[in-house]
This record gives C-alpha cells, sequence and structure tokens, in this order.
C-alpha cells in the first residue's frame, strides 16, 4: 500500500513497483488517482487521511488477508508555509493529522496485520525537516520530527517479529508541493541550502526502493546533508548562527528555482 499515490513521488514508487509486477494498494484523496493509474495492476482506494471513516476504512485493508500487504509507505504528506502567530489553527493541526496520526495508525494497523502473518516492512517517507528545523514551518516540523520519533521506536518494537521498519529522509524534491510551497513568502530557503538541487520524483523514487532492500533504519538524501543535519542539533546552541547562513545560502538558489518554473 502507497498513500499519496495520486502524483509526485508516490507515483515514481508505485511506477516503480508496476515495473516489477507488484501487487499494488494505492490510495489518495485525489481523483486523478483513477485516471492515472487505470491501466495498472491495482487497487486503488480514494480516501481522505483527514476523515477518519476514510482511515478506518484503510487500516482495515491493511488488517486483511484478502491479498495480505506485505509492504506499507506512508508518503502522503503536507507542508504549508507560515508563522506559527499566524497560521490558521485548523491549518496547524492538520498538519499533525496528516504527517504523524495518519501514519500512526497506518503503521498499528499494518503492524497488526504483519504480526499474525509473522513478516513484513513497513517505511515511511520521513522530511530532512525531521532532522533539522524550518522556520515558519513549525507544524511541518513537529510533525516530521515526530515521525522520526515514532518510526525509530516502532523499528525496536517490530524487529524481533521479523517485521522491518524504516524511513526516507529526503531534502526537497520537484513536486507540486515544493513549487506551491515556495510560491509562498514564507517558503523555506532551507530547501534550496548546501549543494544540492531539488531531487526529481524519479531519482527519489529509486532512493527509496534501495532504501527498502538495504532494510536501514534511516536513508538520508543526499547523505551530506543528513550528516550535517544531526551535527548542527548536537549543538543547539550554533542554530541560530548555523540557520542564519543557511538561510542566506538558500535564498539565492531559491530566486533561481522560483525564475525556472516561469521559462
Amino acid at each position: 500500500m502507497i498513500t499519496g499515490a495520486a502524483g509526485g513521488l508516490g507515483r515514481a514508487i508505485a511506477e516503480e513497483f508496476r515495473a516489477r509486477g507488484d501487487h499494488l494498494v494505492l490510495t489518495d484523496r485525489s481523483r486523478e488517482l483513477s485516471a492515472l493509474h487505470a491501466s495498472s495492476v491495482a487497487e486503488l482506494i480514494n480516501a481522505d487521511l483527514c476523515d477518519d471513516e476514510d482511515l478506518q476504512r484503510l487500516c482495515a485493508r491493511l488488517e486483511s488477508g484478502e491479498p495480505a500487504i506485505d509492504l506499507l509507505i506512508n508518503n502522503a504528506g503536507i507542508g504549508v508555509p507560515g508563522s506559527v502567530s499566524a497560521l490558521d489553527a485548523a491549518l496547524l493541526t492538520k498538519h499533525i493529522d496528516i504527517n504523524l496520526t495518519a501514519p500512526m495508525r497506518l503503521c498499528q494497523a499494518a503492524a497488526r496485520g504483519m504480526l499474525n502473518r509473522g513478516g513484513g516492512q513497513i517505511f515511511n517517507i520521513v522530511s530532512l525537516a525531521g532532522l533539522f528545523p524550518l522556520k515558519d514551518s513549525a507544524a511541518y516540523t513537529a510533525s516530521k520530527f515526530g515521525l522520526r520519533g515514532f518510526t525509530a521506536a516502532l523499528a525496536l518494537e517490530l524487529a524481533p517479529h521479523g517485521i522491518s521498519v524504516g524511513g526516507l529522509y529526503p531534502s526537497a524534491i520537484d513536486t507540486p508541493m515544493l513549487r506551491e510551497e515556495m510560491s509562498h513568502p514564507d517558503g523555506s530557503p532551507l530547501n534550496f541550502a548546501g549543494s544540492a538541487d531539488p531531487l526529481s520524483s524519479e531519482a527519489t523514487a529509486k532512493w527509496a526502493m534501495d532504501a527498502l532492500a538495504s532494510g536501514n533504519l534511516e536513508t538520508w538524501l543526499p547523505k551530506s546533508e543528513g550528516r550535517m543535519a544531526s551535527i548542527v542539533m548536537t549543538f543547539p546552541t550554533s542554530l541560530q548562527r548555523v540557520f542564519r547562513y543557511m538561510e542566506k545560502q538558500g535564498n539565492k538558489k531559491k530566486q533561481i528555482y522560483l525564475a525556472s518554473l516561469h521559462t
């Protein structure tokens, strides 16, 4: 099962599995889901992760064995920039609902089914924002920090039962979500800090496949950015100084990226 499978990274990952001939259970709230995957061998489930009935429906499918789901990929997410003081309270909560609560519920359901069958794999698409905070994206950062902690704890819990748990921590991916975020005045320039350009969905999907095969708990993309984020957060007193440098560096590349969207 892949959530958020109608476009971007979710669709690219689905294409990787379709090329292997795997049976897919694809879910998204977008009506484009059916049109995009109509030719694939897949179950298509339109569901909104903010709707409790829809979420329960997905959980029931994960626990069922008709056919059994051996791999869950939590990919769906939301990221709307804005200062905490200005962000609508409902939108603040929505980040937690979609990016953290829904994956936790789906992981729980998947774990129950996999424990009954004696094996399986759970894989969460997190973000480098799960390692390093983003100014003007506190709700997004909180949800990803939480998902990282949940993923690590779940891995410890399920490893003795033959169930692998891991996560992918990519930097910016060139998707509609990134373009929408960058069109906002508060879109974080840290998406463009460092030496790397935004990743393509297709390249990130191939990294995800490698990470799944490795069974590692965490895969950082790029690895150098993840290492740097981890070092900085080991010395939180340096955060303000490092952030100012990275923000200045990222702003230059952000402007280049925005200009490229209009050419």
